[in-house]
């Protein structure tokens, strides 16, 4: 059931992203991937893995990637003149963690 709700949510997180028309940095994107993880095992955990939690959870994935994507687009980008998407970095997630707390991540 972990993998799956893990799962889940990483496709939401790769897909809010992508929406704006950004992508994840190979670091970002592990780090993301971690916090996902350790916030899917706090569910299980705490014994709050029903549809609705689910939904809780995701919404506030949403909430902490949309403000990555605010804060990615504050951050100078080195790759302004390459093809491809704006990559989200570290420091955009760093700084978008003021936000929390956000169960169940933060």
């Amino acid at each position: 059931m972990t993998l799956k709700m893990e799962e889940r949510l990483w496709i939401t997180a790769r897909h809010l992203a992508r929406e704006s028309g950004m992508e994840y940095s190979v670091p970002c994107a592990a780090v993301i991937r971690d916090l996902v993880r350790a916030g899917t095992h706090n569910m299980v955990r705490e014994k709050r893995t029903s549809e609705h939690d689910f939904e809780e959870a995701d919404a506030n994935l949403s909430r902490l990637v949309g403000k990555m994507v605010e804060e990615a687009r504050g951050i100078p980008n080195p790759r302004a003149s390459l093809p491809g998407p704006m990559l989200i970095r570290e420091a955009a997630f760093v700084k978008a963690k003021e936000i929390c707390p956000l169960w169940p991540f933060c």
